[in-house]
């Protein structure tokens, strides 16, 4: 990730699509430095991709199976 580059509220609004381009593309950070002195930030998120539905219940059942082995054993 780069930055955070600091930028004014006015330079942000005038170059908008360009701040979110690199931001998506070159995973630039911003910091928005706004008028009333307060700031902002733009920032590139990872994705994370949803667990399919199959691999979720895999999941559930060697839990289960885990747990009710783990109490047997107790």
């Amino acid at each position: 990730m780069i930055g955070p580059i600091g930028i004014t509220q006015r330079q942000a609004e005038e170059h908008f699509d360009f701040i979110l381009s690199l931001t998506d593309t070159q995973r630039v950070c911003w910091r928005i430095i706004r008028e009333d002195a307060g700031s902002a930030m733009i920032t590139p998120v990872n994705e994370v991709s949803p667990i399919p539905d199959e691999i979720q219940n895999q999941v559930e059942e060697f839990q289960k199976q885990f747990f009710d082995k783990t109490n047997c054993d107790s």
